[in-house]
């Protein structure tokens, strides 16, 4: 599958309009970047045999879907830059957590850079085998967001079959570690 550079990026705010206020689709990705590091880090401290166990209706073991999340949003930025992350090992190889978290700094990065600059309307073309695919940017986003917390939630079940605690990597558990990003404010009434 081939994916050409995307045409019209919009770096900065067209001059004279000032700084722009960040979006929620933007935010999104924040999120999805601050859960899975939350998520890498807490796997790193699992035995081999946790890393190693499963759950009926999960992807796979804890291990397997670690790569296959971050893999897949190093695909995603691959696909609307032509030009995505590619990891210092192979997967094939089965790479440590610590270096599956090393290179999700790198594709957290790139699909946070990715999200600023690529307008969500910006069409990506895919060909393959003879075929095409055309469709608009803000899908990937989508795409990243939606599958990162579905496979997440496929490791937090497996973590709480094997008794470990829970990661609050929830919506709420976002808000609770950047309350400045949200005006957070606590207090009796």
């Amino acid at each position: 599958m081939t994916h050409p550079q995307p045409q019209g990026f919009l770096a900065v705010p067209p001059s004279g309009k000032g700084p722009q206020p960040e979006t929620t689709l933007v935010e999104l990705i924040r999120y999805n970047n601050w859960a899975n590091a939350q998520v890498l880090a807490a796997c790193q401290e699992l035995t081999p045999e946790q890393l190693a166990a499963t759950a009926p209706g999960t992807y796979g073991s804890i291990h397997r879907t670690l790569g296959h999340i971050i893999a897949a949003e190093a695909d995603y930025v691959g696909r609307m830059t032509g030009d995505g992350p590619q990891p210092p090992f192979r997967w094939e190889d089965e790479p440590s957590v610590a270096d599956i978290s090393a290179f999700a700094g790198q594709v957290a990065d790139a699909l946070l850079d990715a999200v600023q600059r690529i307008p969500p309307t910006h069409l990506v073309h895919e060909e393959e085998d003879g075929l095409f695919i055309d469709y608009q940017a803000r899908h990937l986003f989508m795409q990243a967001i939606n599958h990162g917390i579905e496979h997440r939630t496929n490791i937090t079940t497996i973590l709480s079959s094997l008794g470990l605690p829970a990661l609050e990597v929830d919506g709420w558990g976002y808000l609770f570690s950047h309350p400045d990003r949200f005006e957070l404010k606590e207090g009796s009434l």
